[in-house]
């Protein structure tokens, strides 16, 4: 039973961080390509994650849904903008 509860929180955090990236509009914020390469790959490996997951039924640690959990705060606090989650201030 703790196994489908840590891969529901994996599934869940993925679905979140992929959802919040796709639908973040940059505005009047300047386009960088190699930001917007780094928000491709974490849309990809989170939603491949999450689908890989959900499919395949592959057992998730508590680190992998714990980091993911994470990876899906900072993306929702930074409201999608990648560049704001790493820059140093």
């Amino acid at each position: 039973m703790m196994e489908i509860l840590v891969a529901f929180i994996a599934v869940m955090a993925n679905t979140v961080t992929a959802g919040r990236l796709i639908c973040y509009r940059r505005g009047d914020c300047r386009y960088r390509p190699g930001i917007s390469f780094l928000a491709y790959l974490l849309i990809v490996c989170a939603g491949g994650a999450a689908i890989d997951t959900t499919v395949n039924g592959i057992y998730v640690t508590p680190w992998e849904a714990g980091f993911s959990s994470i990876i899906a705060i900072l993306v929702c606090r930074a409201g999608g903008n990648v560049a704001q989650i790493f820059r140093m201030s």
